[in-house]
């Protein structure tokens, strides 16, 4: 999974990626993705489906919004 976009909007933030398949050391096919989190909850959601991310996932997602939160917050 690699980050493509960070960003926010009225209550939420939103990561765009790109989830590739590899096979025997080389990429098979990608699929982007978008995930986004309420401020007021903890919890990652994919934008398509609703459905609540792996707890790998959300690690992965909580970091890069550690790392680029002054970034992308309005002062």
């Amino acid at each position: 999974m690699k980050m493509i976009n960070i960003s926010r909007n009225a209550d939420h933030y939103i990561i765009k990626t790109i989830d590739s398949v590899r096979l025997l050391g080389k990429d098979m096919f990608s699929k982007n993705k978008t995930y986004q989190k309420k401020f007021s909850d903890d919890t990652w959601y994919e934008s398509n489906s609703d459905k609540a991310v792996s707890e790998q996932k959300k690690l992965k997602l909580d970091k890069w919004l550690k790392d680029h939160r002054k970034f992308i917050e309005h002062k």
